[in-house]
């Protein structure tokens, strides 16, 4: 590394407001560090940390068996625990009646090797920033964010002689929240005696009723098998299709082993939310693919069909052969819950 380049990695602002602000949100500190202009991009820059629970230790002496397909789903649900935070997207701060619209943001974490992070962190510790509220925190369990303020707002020109009023907007965000609910067997075909559970929303703390009609075929490359017979779609090369037809069969061998159907369920739910239901059996399966952390609950949306509090919806939730027509043992394991835009005065 040459030094014009250690240089090009350290903070250097034309202009700095230090914040020193702790906010709380969903139960989880941010402290808002700063506002700083270099190079004519103006950010805020926040520190947030992870959870304790992701770091719990695990009995090293247990051997390493192959995932399941359930494994691989709750690990992504745990991703979007950790990565889909509504504390993350910060869209506005009016400070002092100013305005600062945020459309782009930057995430580092404080691994050994990233030098631009500690610099950083250095910067803002000799310019004063408190950073008590962390003083305890291990540094790889940190990350420091940065938003860009959008280009055609100015910086903020402020009166460091008064209090400086702070008010933070959050965008609002969906994030998968798991759930625990009894299994549910479901016979083939389609019943018009819906079957009716439960579950408790955590989110907006109410209970919701579900029901569910059955399951039937859904013949998923059979589907694929008349995409490749048809020609080039509008606005494509014979190239490009050739590469959508290529990477639409990478997805599905993901979900669905060629010569297999998939199961597809109907239900309806009350409220505007998405379900996430699996077959068991699908679930208890070793996890084949590696590059699709949740590789199954493929959701088709609402149909025209729709009450004023329930919705019906079709989803997959795993494949099974062509010929199978008796009962399945279907899970749900999630559902996709809205938090909306807030705003925060501090």
């Amino acid at each position: 590394m040459r030094l014009k380049e250690l240089k090009d990695m350290m903070l250097l602002p034309d202009r700095e407001i230090l914040l020193n602000r702790l906010v709380k949100i969903n139960n989880n500190d941010i402290l808002l560090i700063a506002i700083t202009s270099e190079r004519g991009i103006h950010k805020l820059w926040t520190l947030r940390r992870f959870p304790d629970y992701l770091y719990e230790e695990q009995p090293a002496d247990e051997p390493q068996e192959p995932l399941s397909n359930r494994d691989r789903v709750q690990q992504s649900l745990q991703g979007d625990t950790i990565f889909e935070d509504q504390e993350d997207h910060i869209s506005k701060m009016i400070i002092q009646d100013r305005l600062m619209t945020f459309n782009g943001m930057e995430a580092r974490f404080c691994t050994e090797q990233d030098h631009e992070t500690y610099m950083r962190l250095q910067h803002f510790v000799e310019k004063g920033v408190d950073l008590s509220g962390f003083a305890e925190a291990e540094l790889y369990r940190l990350f420091l964010t940065s938003y860009m303020q959008d280009s055609s707002e100015p910086f903020p020109d402020l009166d460091l002689n008064k209090e400086l009023d702070i008010a933070l907007r959050f965008d609002r965000t969906f994030r998968r929240i798991p759930l625990q609910v009894e299994p549910i067997v479901l016979e083939y075909g389609h019943s018009p005696q819906a079957i009716r559970r439960s579950f408790y929303d955590s989110v907006h703390e109410e209970n919701r009723s579900f029901y569910m009609y059955g399951w039937t075929h859904y013949d998923v490359w059979g589907e694929y098998e008349e995409m490749l017979a048809r020609p080039c779609s509008p606005g494509f090369t014979d190239e490009e299709w050739q590469q959508v037809k290529e990477q639409r069969r990478s997805s599905l061998l993901a979900i669905c082993p060629e010569g297999k159907n998939l199961a597809r369920i109907e239900y309806e739910v009350e409220g505007d939310i998405q379900l996430d239901f699996y077959a068991k059996d699908y679930l208890d399966a070793e996890a084949l693919s590696t590059s699709y952390p949740s590789p199954m609950s493929v959701a088709f949306g609402p149909t025209s069909e729709k009450s004023d509090v329930r919705k019906r919806q079709k989803a997959m939730i795993g494949p099974i052969d062509k010929t199978f027509n008796g009962s399945l043992v279907v899970e749900l394991l999630s559902y996709h819950a809205e938090f909306p835009e807030i705003t925060i005065e501090l």
